[in-house]
């Protein structure tokens, strides 16, 4: 419905008013002070054609030092969809060039009927070309990712195997009436922010400095934000299917136990399905494992809950279809914001 669409400028002021209350009231934008958005987003879709974020970059001397994903929707949810910090660079152009390139190699017959920047396994980005077979009119999508510009198989993701899957579909399984009342209060965090700011003569659309995030600060103008982050090392996977064997080696550090991603790989019996990652974190240290007897198995947790596990100092493992990552945090301003390690 075009009543719940997002336009850029919209989604502009949400990034550039939620990055003030995240600079506030959390330590890990330290060293956004002083930061600036870029207006002009990247529209990224989902493999279904809806479209999906505002892609924000943030710049802080001329180096990009994060990104800010805005819901194009309001049925998605909060604003503010996912924030990365020191992001890996891509360049979209080549991305959608060899996308097309290879739909023209691959069906020379058929007719080119979009190219678009895609989430198509939340949240790997690639470019999707569709290609319209002119005899049956059958429809075949060419996936390239963003990062290494290889070809992406067009395979349904599973619950071990990563693939391609709607994370736009999965945001509104469980229903739109919830996610319509968190975004308007982010809307209304957004309104409160920048009024708030413009009464105190602070353009937020322009880099903000010290001074003046203090002055924000000092005024209460944004001390409804509160947030925890706990001390989880950060470790990349070793390879590409150990995402739960990093996860699980990060969760262990944190823990000040030290196993290998492949021993933990192994103990979870390739970390296949959820019961196996289960086994690694309660089997007993003195049997290779954490130790962790009280581990659960919540397929829908809901902010609370999260929100108390990271109060009581336990970080939380998050999965998706395919991929596993860490939760160490959160923000609250009135609608939870998760910090993964991924």
């Amino acid at each position: 419905m075009i009543k719940n669409k997002v336009t850029a400028d919209e989604a502009f002021k949400h990034a550039n008013a939620h990055m003030i209350s995240f600079i506030a009231a959390d330590a890990d934008f330290e060293e956004w002070k002083e930061a600036s958005i870029d207006s002009k987003p990247l529209e990224l879709y989902d493999p279904t054609g809806q479209k999906l974020y505002h892609q924000f970059s943030v710049y802080k001397d001329n180096n990009i030092i994060g990104r800010i994903y805005i819901g194009a929707d309001k049925q998605l949810g909060a604003s503010v969809q996912l924030i990365s910090f020191y992001p890996k660079p891509f360049d979209a152009t080549e991305a959608m060039k060899k996308s097309i390139e290879i739909a023209k190699n691959e069906c020379p017959d058929g007719s080119i009927e979009s190219t678009k920047m895609v989430v198509y396994d939340y949240p790997a980005i690639g470019a999707m070309t569709v290609v319209k077979d002119k005899t049956t009119g059958y429809e075949h999508r060419i996936f390239v990712d963003a990062y290494t510009l290889d070809i992406v198989e067009d395979e349904p993701a599973t619950e071990t195997e990563s693939g391609i899957w709607s994370i736009y579909e999965h945001r509104l399984k469980n229903g739109t009436e919830e996610n319509l009342k968190d975004w308007q209060k982010s809307d209304q965090l957004t309104k409160y922010i920048e009024q708030e700011a413009t009464d105190k003569g602070i353009d937020i659309n322009v880099p903000i400095t010290k001074d003046k995030i203090q002055k924000l600060i000092d005024d209460s103008v944004i001390k409804l934000v509160t947030s925890k982050t706990l001390n989880v090392p950060l470790y990349g996977q070793e390879a590409s299917d150990y995402c739960a064997a990093a996860s699980g080696k990060m969760i262990a550090k944190y823990y000040n136990v030290d196993h290998t991603q492949t021993h933990i790989y192994e103990m979870m019996d390739e970390g296949g399905v959820i019961d196996d990652q289960i086994y690694y974190y309660v089997t007993s240290i003195f049997e290779g494992g954490l130790g962790k007897t009280g581990t659960f198995d919540d397929g829908t947790p809901i902010f609370s809950q999260l929100k108390s596990k990271i109060n009581n100092y336990r970080p939380v493992v998050s999965l998706i279809p395919g991929h596993v990552r860490v939760c160490r945090g959160y923000s609250d301003t009135g609608v939870g914001f998760i910090l993964f390690e991924d």
